[in-house]
């Protein structure tokens, strides 16, 4: 009963749990690494997740493909 009560909550609230998860990541990065090197943490995060994603994947290997024939 509690524990349906506190995944509910968890489901309708995911997006408040998710910004202050990572808020708490930016600031311990902030506190421990200073401004700079955190800025180029958070930009390695950005590429890797763009990387990840299939649909950028395809993007860029057509662009590659497409420079390479030219």
């Amino acid at each position: 009963m509690m524990l349906e009560k506190i995944i509910e909550n968890f489901i309708l609230n995911f997006k408040k749990y998710l910004y202050a998860v990572l808020g708490l990541i930016c600031g311990v990065l902030l506190v421990q690494y200073g401004l700079l090197k955190t800025i180029f943490i958070l930009l390695l995060m950005v590429i890797g997740y763009k990387l990840g994603d299939r649909d950028f994947q395809n993007k860029l290997k057509k662009q590659i493909l497409n420079r390479l024939k030219e």
